[in-house]
């Protein structure tokens, strides 16, 4: 499943995001590309080991803790570094996957990407994200602080920037449940909890939303890895 959602950042963040990067020292992208797809990689990077960049880790990260939706959908185990990746003109990156197993600060199996757009589209031609899922190309180029998360598993590519700079940051997560299919069922369960619960006067509890949070519940333990 592909999964887009609307101001993950606060235009607050997004404007301090951008000062911070403007002062940033950058990196050719291919470096944090991997050996499989270095040749296909030609954008730049915050360097990875700057201390603006962990500065910038640190509010992304911020704001993905503190979102239910992302906790729904992802169910996260572990985060790992978060890139922040500039698209110049002419700048692209070819079909690729992902890696199955990322390096950080501790080595992790990516079950999800996903990708936050740190400015408009109005702000750049080209650029967009495509998504080759088995039925047909997703072309995915959000507003500003909003984010699209998809399995790691989906080949996918950068088209070229024709005109001005595309700014986003790139992310990868171990979920705590393996399996997509269950954590669709997870999300699926939530969201009827959040229903329940939003349909009920105030003071009052459903008795659905109860028995459905043990479901729920239920459903973490057997399936979460730990």
């Amino acid at each position: 499943m592909i999964f887009t959602l609307p101001n993950i950042l606060t235009a607050e963040e997004v404007a301090d995001i951008n000062r911070r990067i403007e002062k940033a020292p950058l990196s050719d992208g291919g470096r944090t590309a991997g050996k499989a797809n270095i040749q296909r990689k030609n954008n730049r990077e915050v360097t990875v080991s700057s201390p603006e960049r962990k500065g910038l880790d640190e509010i992304v990260r911020a704001a993905l803790e503190r979102n239910n939706d992302i906790r729904l959908i992802t169910q996260p185990k572990f985060i790992g570094n978060i890139l922040f990746s500039l698209y110049g003109e002419g700048a692209f990156y070819h079909d690729h996957s992902d890696n199955t197993l990322m390096s950080g600060p501790e080595r992790f199996r990516a079950d999800l990407s996903a990708t936050i757009f740190l400015n408009d589209p109005t702000d750049y031609d080209g650029g967009e994200l495509v998504l080759n899922t088995d039925i047909r190309p997703e072309t995915v180029k959000l507003p500003k602080g909003s984010i699209v998360l998809y399995p790691t598993t989906v080949l996918h590519r950068v088209n070229p920037v024709q005109r001005g700079e595309r700014r986003v940051a790139i992310l990868w997560l171990q979920s705590l449940v393996r399996s997509p299919e269950q954590r669709q069922a997870l999300l699926d369960i939530g969201l009827a909890i959040s229903f329940f619960i939003r349909s009920t006067p105030q003071g009052k509890e459903h008795p659905e939303a109860i028995r459905l949070e043990k479901v729920y519940g239920n459903l973490v333990r057997q399936w979460a890895e730990i």
